[in-house]
């Protein structure tokens, strides 16, 4: 940020957190897209393949993805249908509930996601660990849980 901007006295040291939060949120977002553009996904793709990963050997139903995602989105069903044309998801029909479907996992997107993973290595270096002491980052975690409450 420009030192030439002049800050608003009005402006209470909660208020700015709240701004400096939003312009961060901002900063990664837009460099964790730029990566993930080459690979011909969106952030919020990426965010269900890596909670559809996690859970893995296990599948997941679209409601449980629905539900673990970090966006708000209606439409994670076409989400999921665009990741499933790529080849990066199976849908399949629950062997115990006919009217569930599963979600897995495809060997193709967990290697597409261990070279996005690379790429954030990259792109970040260990600028987190080197930076932000372990008391920082847990105290931050602490106050944005806070936030969301």
């Amino acid at each position: 940020m420009s030192s030439k901007i002049k800050k608003d006295p009005t402006i209470t040291k909660q208020q700015r957190m709240v701004i400096d939060i939003i312009h961060t949120a901002n900063w990664l977002d837009e460099k964790i897209s730029k990566i993930l553009k080459v690979y011909g996904i969106t952030h919020p793709q990426f965010n269900i393949l890596k909670n559809v990963q996690a859970a893995n050997p296990v599948p997941l139903s679209v409601k449980e993805i629905k539900d673990t995602i970090m966006f708000t989105n209606s439409d994670v069903t076409r989400l999921i249908d665009r990741l499933v044309n790529k080849g990066l998801l199976n849908r399949e029909t629950c062997s115990f509930n006919r009217r569930k479907v599963d979600i897995s996992i495809t060997e193709t997107a967990t290697a597409l996601l261990d070279i996005i993973t690379e790429e954030f290595k990259i792109t970040f270096g260990n600028f987190y660990e080197s930076e932000i002491s372990i008391e920082d980052a847990l105290k931050t975690s602490d106050i944005l849980r806070l936030i969301r409450k």
